[in-house]
């Protein structure tokens, strides 16, 4: 499965591969305490010299002694996806959930964009893993070592996510306490611990600490002050008609759970239903809570949102199945196999669509390997968006460039530099620009002299289906030298001003 997902298409689901492949190049050129990054010269990435996907980074080692970087990053995206389902296959085999195989099939098929993120080569599908593992542990009292070495993954491969196991924690002991049974607090301790070993496991973790806070905490704020950085599609929140196909099928399934366990609450009363009630009631719980977080803050939380949900719906229909005559359970299975059918109709053409949109692994490839054939070592390179930065990155590493990874890096180093950068982007910028959100024609500047003063930038690469009124300004006006054109990028060399 995992193999068929990521070799549906040649492109790359997502432009941070790029990047997470070629910083992980870098580790093993210079070493594992190697902390600069001077290659996001106008990011807070380079200032704090911290990485909070260290962990992740030193995982990717492996795979970029595969000659074909291209390869190297879908394999390595194939592994990951592996070990998601096989980390979630686990803790419903370990929750003792009857039909396990058949739930990670739905989980796989349950919603276009849980498809398409599984097809992503970076760490949020091994937190994902992570978590599920760390929640049937909650539930199966399993060893306080075990704890440990979770949380320490989980903070030691993406910092920024290093709170969920911790919150997933809290939110079961809440349940166990509402239901007036013992609490565990131990596992919280040893979750703890294990985070804090993680987050301090790496060249610099308090600057480490410092990019999760912004990339988690300053964000949210943004957002809430509807401040209009030009964020990914994954941290906005879903469209209409993406909500009801990624939700539609989950909500069915979760409305037929809550009916089935109307149906068979008032027959349980022995200690292993009362482990499922736990169950169910804890995962619906975190599913609810990650529903709100997916609808209104950002789609990214599908995985969680979805991947919980289904869990509690496992619970359910095992207890329903324990209730029944044992002839019943063919009927409950074939039921779910037709789920994943169904459920397939309506993710594999979208699943489709959005590989077809994905990034080529030739973006931006030429021009790259152009300046670093053309140009000196460290000269900065303007590109006008955050997601052009990866692949620039990962086919020349000769060169500086503007930011990479999110935009929220860029606005904390500078504000008034990101919106002269955004408005590059919006196409709209190639004679004037601005350092705020809101200009007089009097506050603007003069692009090239901000180019060439402001971002000390020697070459800028145009994308010409997302700036053409730039390109075809600057060839007319003669703004700067175009050195370098293919059918769809080009080169200007940013002379000084």
């Amino acid at each position: 499965i995992a193999s068929a997902l990521q070799f549906s298409t040649p492109n790359i689901a997502d432009p941070d591969a790029f990047y997470h492949m070629a910083h992980a190049k870098i580790y093993r050129a210079e070493g594992v305490t190697f902390n600069e990054f001077p290659w996001a010269q106008f990011s807070v990435i380079k200032d704090l010299q911290a990485d909070i996907w260290y962990g992740f980074h030193l995982f990717l080692i492996p795979f970029t002694y595969i000659p074909n970087g291209i390869l190297g990053i879908k394999i390595a995206g194939a592994f990951i996806t592996f070990l998601t389902l096989t980390g979630f296959y686990w803790a419903l085999n370990r929750l003792e959930t009857k039909w396990p195989l058949v739930w990670t099939l739905i989980f796989v098929v349950a919603a276009p964009d849980i498809m398409y993120r599984l097809t992503m080569t970076r760490p949020h599908n091994l937190t994902l893993a992570l978590v599920v593992i760390i929640f049937a542990l909650i539930w199966t009292r399993g060893r306080g070592f075990l704890f440990s070495l979770l949380g320490f993954l989980s903070a030691w491969l993406h910092i920024a996510l290093s709170w969920l196991p911790i919150f997933i924690n809290l939110i079961s002991n809440l349940v166990l306490k509402t239901r007036r049974e013992p609490i565990p607090w131990k596992n919280t301790v040893y979750l703890a611990a294990g985070s804090i070993i993680g987050v301090l496991a790496r060249p610099h973790p308090w600057g480490a600490l410092k990019l999760a806070y912004i990339q988690v905490v300053d964000i949210i704020f943004i957002k809430f002050q509807n401040i209009p950085l030009a964020f990914g599609r994954e941290l906005k929140p879903p469209y209409l008609d993406t909500f009801l196909r990624n939700t539609l099928p989950l909500a069915i399934i979760i409305i037929v759970s809550l009916i089935v366990y109307r149906i068979v609450r008032s027959r349980l009363g022995d200690p292993k239903s009362k482990h499922y009630q736990n169950i169910f009631f804890s995962s619906l719980a975190i599913s609810f809570i990650f529903f709100f977080i997916t609808t209104f803050v950002a789609r990214r939380s599908y995985d969680i949102f979805i991947g919980f949900g289904l869990i509690a719906a496992a619970a359910t229909l095992t207890l329903w199945s324990k209730q029944e005559k044992p002839g019943s359970n063919k009927k409950i299975l074939a039921g779910l196999i037709i789920i994943v059918g169904l459920a397939g109709l309506n993710s594999i053409p979208v699943f489709k669509k959005y590989n077809r949109d994905a990034w080529t692994p030739t973006y931006l490839k030429t021009s790259a390997l152009w300046l670093k054939e053309n140009t000196q070592p460290g000269e900065i390179v303007f590109h006008t968006n955050w997601d052009q930065f990866g692949s620039l990155f990962f086919w020349n590493q000769q060169n500086y460039y503007i930011n990479g990874m999110d935009p929220i890096f860029q606005y904390t180093y500078s504000p008034s530099l990101y919106w002269k950068n955004h408005f590059m982007f919006s196409d709209k910028a190639y004679s004037r620009t601005c350092g705020r959100l809101k200009c007089t024609a009097a506050e603007t500047e003069n692009t090239p002299q901000v180019l060439a003063q402001d971002f000390k930038a020697s070459y800028i690469v145009l994308r010409k289906a997302q700036n053409p009124n730039t390109f075809i300004n600057w060839v007319a006006e003669k703004t700067f030298p175009l050195v370098f054109e293919t059918p769809g990028e080009a080169i200007f060399k940013i002379t000084p001003r």
